[in-house]
This record gives C-alpha cells, structure tokens and sequence, in this order.
C-alpha cells in the first residue's frame, strides 16, 4: 500500500460540515443495490459484520489505490504492535484485530473522527488518511495516531520521542502534525526540510495542501498574499501576548525562551519557537500571533477539546503581515495594511470597533479577548483572521476538513 498523506485544509471559500452518523454505514461491493442482501458495516462500531469478521479497510487495486470499507476475516495482531499492512487488491486486508488498522506499521485503533466514540486516549489523537475509510468522498473514521507538541515535534510517550521517534531528527521521515489535536505521521519525500515558512506546500490535484505539505514544524496556513489564493506554509511559534505597553512590545516574535526544533535541528532547542528571520519567519515582517483565533466557531467553542489542551493561549503562527491587507469599510474589498500588534492598544472600555486594539488581531489571549457578537452573529476576532465570510483576499481560514 502506498505512504499515507494527511491533508491539511481546504480554501476558505470551500465549505466544511461534520460527517454524519450516517455516513458510517457502508454497503459492501458486490451488492445489487436493492434493499435484498444488503451488508451495512460500521469501521468505527464495528457492526454489520459476521461472526469472526471485522469492518476494515479493503484494498481494491494498487495503481492507482482504490478500496472499500468492507467485511473482512478478523486479524490476530494486537494494538500498538507490529503488522502486516492490507495486501495488493483485490480483496486486500490487513492482520489487525477488529477494531484496528494497520497503518505506519502498527496496528492502531480505529476512532471517530467527528469526536464520538470510539475516541482516543491523551497521548493520541484521531488522525484520518488518505485511502483509507472513505465513503462517498467522505472520510468517516480514523486511527489513533501518537500524540506530540507541534513545537518540540517531541513524542508525548515511549523511549525514543525526538522529532516523532525519526531515524534521524536532523532529517525528519516523521512530523508533528494537526489541527486543534496534534499527532506524529509520515513526512513526505519530496517536502525535505525546505518547505518551510512562504514555501509552497505540497498539495494534490485540486490545489489543497497536504498536513505534512510542510516540512515538521510548519504548516499550511495562509494565502500568500492579498489578493491571492496560493497557500503558503507557516511556522509554528510559541505566542505572547504584544500590545503597545512597554512590557509586551517586544513580545512579536513570541517567546525566545520557549523549546522548538527546526527541521535540520538534531533536538529541539531554546528559541527556535519564534517567528525570528531565519528561525521560524522568513522576513522581518513576520510576527507570531495566536492560533486560537482560527480554531473558534462562531458559537465561542473549539473542536476536540482544543480550549482545555496545553497548546491553548500557547501555539501561535508566524504571519508576514507585509503582504496582508484587510477590509476596513465592510465593502469586502482588502484596502488597508495589516496593522503590526506592538502599535496597538489592549482591549479596554474605549476600544469597542472591530480594528481598535491587539485582541482584535490574535495578539491577545483568549482569556483577554472580548468575544461580543455582532449584529450579525459574527464574532470580532473571526473576521478579522477571514472565516468564510470574509473576502476570499484575506488570511485563509480554517474548517472542517478530512485528511488525505
């Protein structure tokens, strides 16, 4: 079977919605159609299956690679050990118990990927892939994946936990990667250590950028300019809050004594989690804001627990804000320059516009960001980081999205 990819995001002018409970019931091939000797079978409830079988993954062909969620003969391989991944198609399944897919070369167990159960433990996180449990161009289950810190790129448990447990930390065959969960998978070849901040990522046929696009440590985040809908990957730093008080003016770079590791570095390092020329910037104009801001949904809440995680109020990404522009009049036209947070004022009584003060800017936390609704239901600080309600030439914006 061929590497597994995650995807990273679609462009904010693309929509995203959870899967439904639903769309994990799968009618196995071979079936006419009608309502007669249909076979449902459910990966993640592991239903619909005969005795002795389990709901897997099945390979269909291997060039290209098609496959089916299907019934299969039950495998004997337990969680966490080493496996034989499906064999080439037609009819190709792996050796994994029920409940389990073997993928990275372990059979790990099978989760929601819409946060039901089953669900992971804290030192995984539910990750989807390419080719694997789809359903009608839907992903509707994924596997438990390592936990790791997206700055250190450090393994949360086991013996061997720098740069994901890669061969060589130096030269990554394994990343950090996520969303508002984070979890080791595959680097790819071709990404190496240079696809790092401003650096095209690598992408598929449609244009939307792969998780592991980026080079470990960076991620697809926003457009390359205003204007412009190429994605461009970003560096991942650690945020402080940056406002016009002599205290935090120097804090836009982020935290110079917070641990990172660079793609080449050997182990992560003591300030290589900032937005520095040369570190995890590119240009003097990048500036490390908070990531929460394009987690929120517009009811205030985050996915999969984000809010209660330790990156929270924590991880920041790296924005040359030189080349960004936003809409300043509601005419949904970008016509002023992105303002720099050591210009701004804190939140306070006298600063209640949508572009007054740094918490409207992800330069604040969250605990110090006013998250008031506007007339019409948006909130502040949505806006601002372009959701899909804003002018496709603003920043991208996250949503939903499976991996590939």
């Amino acid at each position: 079977m061929k590497s597994f990819v995650p995807l990273m995001l679609v462009l904010a002018a693309c929509s995203g919605g959870k899967n439904t409970g639903d769309d994990d019931q799968t009618i196995t091939p071979g079936d006419d159609g009608d309502d007669g000797g249909m076979t449902l079978c459910s990966p993640t409830a592991q239903t619909g299956c005969n005795a002795g079988e389990k709901c897997t993954w099945i390979n269909d062909q291997d060039d290209p690679p098609i496959g089916h969620i299907g019934c299969a003969p039950d495998g004997n391989v337990e969680i966490g050990t080493a496996c034989t991944a499906p064999a080439a198609g037609p009819m190709g399944y792996d050796t994994c118990k029920k409940g389990s897919f073997c993928i990275n070369g372990a059979c790990q167990q099978v989760c929601d990927n819409n946060g039901g159960a089953p669900s992971c433990d804290a030192d995984h996180a539910c990750a989807t892939y390419e080719g694997v449990f789809e359903n009608g161009g839907s992903t509707v289950a994924g596997v438990c994946d390592p936990g790791c810190d997206p700055l250190t790129q450090d393994l949360k448990i086991g013996t061997k936990k720098t740069a994901c447990g890669s061969t060589n930390p130096a030269t990554p065959d394994k990343g950090c990667y996520g969303f508002t969960e984070f979890s080791c998978g595959p680097t790819v070849t071709q990404v190496g250590n240079t696809k790092t901040d401003r650096v095209a990522p690598l992408s598929n046929a449609a244009g939307n950028p792969y998780f592991n696009g980026c080079s470990p440590g960076f991620m697809p985040m926003f457009y390359e300019m205003s204007g412009s809908t190429k994605t461009l990957c970003t560096g991942l730093c650690a945020a402080l809050e940056t406002d016009n008080t002599p205290a935090h003016v120097g804090n836009g770079k982020g935290d110079a004594t917070a641990m990172g590791k660079l793609p080449g570095d050997s182990a992560a390092v003591v300030g290589h989690a900032t937005c520095g020329a040369g570190i995890k910037g590119s240009e003097d104009s990048s500036q490390c804001h908070f990531a929460w801001p394009l987690f929120i949904k517009d009811d205030g809440t985050f996915d999969q627990g984000f809010q209660t995680g330790p990156y929270f109020d924590k991880l920041g990404v790296c924005m040359a804000i030189a080349h960004f522009q936003y809409d300043s009049n509601g005419d949904m036209t970008a016509d002023t320059p992105y303002p720099n947070c050591k210009d701004l004022p804190p939140n306070s009584a006298a600063t209640t516009t949508d572009f007054d003060d740094a918490s409207d800017w992800g330069c604040q936390t969250y605990a110090h960001t006013p998250l008031s609704l506007r007339a019409d239901g948006t909130r502040r600080v949505n806006r601002v980081y372009g959701d899909a309600r804003a002018p496709t030439n603003a920043p991208m914006a996250l949503v939903r999205h499976d991996l590939l």
